[in-house]
């Protein structure tokens, strides 16, 4: 019974180390904290959806402060787009252009 529980330990906390290893501290701070971005553009649309003809549902302004609390990314043909948090999509969740921002 002892015994097993020290397998139990020693291997859990094995994984525990090779999960550290393997994310790092700045990809584990970036996990925890998102991602967020400065608008460089005087003025960038947010997307409804990650698409060049997708509605703009809002809009920010170069100095602004944007960002999600997971950071994805997506293209369409040559355009790259970031998420972004936003009430003004009906989902939550809106998509800059990525050029328009810089992250912080």
């Amino acid at each position: 019974m002892r015994r097993t529980r020290l397998t139990t330990a020693v291997l859990a906390t094995a994984l525990g180390l090779a999960g550290a290893l393997a994310t790092g501290p700045v990809a584990g701070a970036a996990a925890q904290a998102g991602c967020q971005y400065k608008v460089v553009w005087p003025t960038a649309g947010v997307y409804e959806t990650p698409h060049p003809s997708s509605a703009v549902v809002k809009t920010k302004q170069a100095g602004d402060i944007v960002g999600a609390s997971t950071c994805e990314g997506a293209t369409y043909n040559e355009w790259s787009y970031v998420l972004v948090a936003t009430d003004a999509a009906a989902d939550g969740r809106g998509w800059m252009r990525a050029e328009a921002v810089v992250y912080v």
